[in-house]
């Protein structure tokens, strides 16, 4: 039983390419945390004003929200590894030159350029992915995918508290060495993604099927959408997600601090349940590799009832074991929806549809937190309903309708992936 259960990740170990990714993965993660924590520490620096910090926050949202269109046929029309290569490469340039930049307007230019890249990567990725793997090993692929991507972010957090802290007991604070530190991660991680031969290539052209039109065949997203139904379905069910899920990274602290009264530490350790709940989410989800449908609706379905229990139930305990199993959720809403676009999308448009994908996700989840945060403030910290305050009121209102969508909207028969990779 075990051996079949780790066979996915014996099988990956194996494929020195995918082996490679998840490296430059580490070291790309790691200096992009590091280097997001310097830009807003740069920022601060220069302006001594909390929300011009924020706004950095919000220049790596804009490019999803402007220009994702334009950057989804990028990712398809070029060579899958030389936009790995290039986008990698630009963000190590822009960061290593940040020091050398006077004002803020500039700074937040070029934040906004190394978003750009971040956001053609992460599609060009997840598109280039099934070139990597065996199919049957792409949940496991994504997993592992997803781990190091988002694991090597405490690690990031760990290099710039040290990297600061060296420099201040030096006599020279600032931000200059950890914006070096993070090109030269980026700069690795660009060498490692050069060496994976297999990622090479533009996207392949399908041939028209019998009866198939012409339209479809060409890759238009919208015909790919209407041409299977369960993809449609499970796009507009990642949306919500990511829309409900928006409301817990911006009302997080609040949860913690007012409704809780707990202190900032309780609030660091809840994100370490998280990011343990979602490591013992991909080793779990090992024997459900060949459904991930039907992980998909369970992660969706998970995550709206943890919100309702953190909402009806608050406590720190029972705190720490809701953010462990929603990080498990969360990987396998997120392990769901990159499988089932990978198997049921032609490589054709792979990137695109991942491009938009990312796009629609970040913009969505970003909206819909603000939103929250706004509802949460109007309907104050009393009892508004019952004996729950406004946080409390919107997680059980984003809950219900993360429950529903999963039961519901999510449902119904799956047919089998007709627009799979070629």
């Amino acid at each position: 039983m075990k051996a079949g259960r780790f066979q996915g990740l014996r099988t990956l170990f194996g494929r020195r390419d995918f082996a490679k990714l998840c490296i430059a993965q580490v070291f790309g993660g790691m200096g992009e945390f590091l280097a997001t924590l310097a830009l807003i520490g740069f920022v601060y620096d220069r302006t001594h004003s909390a929300f011009l910090s924020g706004v950095v926050l919000a220049s790596r949202i804009l490019p999803a929200a402007l220009i994702g269109s334009v950057l989804s046929a990028f990712v398809d029309r070029f060579d899958r590894r030389k936009v790995l290569i290039f986008c990698t490469f630009g963000r190590a340039t822009i960061y290593g030159i940040l020091p050398l930049v006077g004002g803020v307007a500039p700074v937040l230019a070029l934040a906004f350029l190394a978003e750009v890249g971040t956001l053609a990567y992460m599609a060009a990725r997840d598109a280039t992915l099934p070139r990597l793997v065996p199919e049957e090993s792409l949940p496991t692929a994504n997993a592992l995918s997803l781990i190091t991507a988002f694991g090597s972010m405490p690690l990031g957090w760990v290099a710039y508290t040290a990297l600061t802290f060296i420099t201040s007991k030096l006599g020279h604070p600032g931000q200059a060495i950890p914006f070096i530190a993070a090109a030269v991660m980026l700069y690795t991680a660009t060498f490692l993604i050069g060496k994976i031969a297999s990622a090479a290539g533009v996207a392949a052209t399908p041939e028209p099927a019998h009866g198939q039109s012409p339209r479809l065949a060409k890759g238009a997203l919208r015909a790919v959408l209407v041409a299977d139904p369960v993809l449609k379905k499970v796009v507009i069910g990642g949306a919500i997600m990511a829309c409900c899920g928006g409301s817990l990274v911006t009302l997080g602290i609040s949860y913690v601090r007012g409704t809780l009264h707990a202190s900032n530490a309780a609030y660091g350790g809840l994100m370490v349940a998280f990011c343990f709940g979602a490591m013992t989410g991909v080793i779990a989800l090992q024997r459900a590799r060949k459904h991930m449908t039907h992980v998909f609706h369970l992660g969706g379905g998970t995550m709206g009832v943890i919100l309702i229990a953190m909402a009806v139930f608050p406590s720190t305990v029972a705190a720490f074991f809701m953010a462990y199993l929603f990080g498990s959720a969360v990987v396998a809403a997120m392990l769901g929806l990159i499988t089932i676009l990978q198997e049921r999308v032609h490589d054709a448009v792979r990137g695109r549809m991942f491009t938009l994908a990312h796009s629609s996700l970040r913009v969505g989840a970003v909206a819909v937190g603000l939103l929250a945060a706004w509802g949460a403030k109007m309907l104050g910290s009393g009892h508004v309903v019952w004996t729950m305050d406004g946080t409390q009121v919107v997680f059980c209102a984003t809950g219900v309708t993360l429950f529903v969508a999963a039961a519901w909207l999510l449902g119904g028969r799956v047919r089998p992936a007709v627009a799979a990779a070629a």
